[in-house]
């Protein structure tokens, strides 16, 4: 029995005017995950933001107990329209449900 769990990681993007974003954010493992006779391969996922600007994909866990490498991450690549593309790294966490984006992205300020 496999024990991958998986979650829906939602968030909600606006313009600097305060309108609904358009666009999309692509998610990709950086490695191949196992876990019991399960296996996820690092391929692309794209969700495009819905007419509110939200984002809704449901991925896998990459840190259940028991899937290797242990060390995997999901790249997140925003492309949001009018916006510089930015990338970041995240573990999307075990136990189903939901998580918002805003709370697995790095805390640290890029730029400035």
């Amino acid at each position: 029995m496999s024990g991958l769990s998986q979650a829906t990681v939602t968030h909600s993007f606006k313009n600097a005017d305060s309108t609904a974003a358009s666009g999309a954010v692509t998610f990709t493992l950086t490695k191949r995950i196992t876990n019991g006779t399960t296996s996820v391969v690092p391929a692309e996922v794209t969700a495009t933001l819905n007419g509110s600007g939200q984002l809704s994909q449901l991925l896998y866990a990459n840190n259940d107990a028991g899937t290797v490498p242990g060390d995997s991450q999901w790249r997140v690549d925003f492309r949001i329209l009018g916006a510089s593309e930015e990338t970041f790294f995240i573990t999307v966490p075990t136990g189903g449900g939901s998580v918002d984006l805003g709370s697995l992205l790095p805390q640290q300020p890029q730029g400035g």
